[in-house]
């Protein structure tokens, strides 16, 4: 009697360490969570986010919008082009700055208003009215076909 225990002793000893063995290795005789991490870590690595586009990708579109409703010549497409670059550059690096977001956001708003500013400098009057109003309703994004 005593040897069909040790039997069934051993042999329920024996299955239940193969199949704990065999779940923290996960399977691959590796070192149990290490592998699992590392698993974990090699699917998402290998997939990249879509990066934002660049402030001179944003001001092109900008300008494709203004330049067809405003009526602009191209002295007046490229000096504001670069002007809505200088202030999403400025823009960019005030939002990585570690402050507060009441700072930021009065930050931008002066930039905002200094590039209006400066825009308005190079349209002529009737431009300017319309310039307005298109700030006024904000920009629509237009969609790509």
């Amino acid at each position: 009697m005593q040897k069909i225990q040790f039997l069934f002793f051993l042999g329920c000893t024996f299955f239940f360490t193969q199949t704990t063995w065999a779940q923290f290795n996960n399977g691959f005789g590796n070192n149990g969570r290490m592998s699992q991490m590392n698993q974990m870590n090699a699917g998402p690595s290998q997939q990249s986010a879509p990066k934002p586009p660049s402030n001179e990708e944003t001001a092109s579109r900008v300008m494709e919008s203004l330049k067809e409703e405003m009526n602009l010549d191209a002295l007046q497409e490229i000096a504001i082009k670069n002007i809505l670059v200088q202030s999403l550059n400025a823009q960019g690096v005030i939002l990585k700055k570690e402050s507060s977001n009441e700072s930021k956001s009065e930050d931008i708003k002066v930039i905002s208003e200094n590039t209006d500013r400066k825009i308005l400098e190079l349209l002529n009057p009737d431009q300017q009215e319309l310039y307005k109003k298109i700030i006024a309703g904000g920009f629509k994004k237009k969609k790509k076909k």
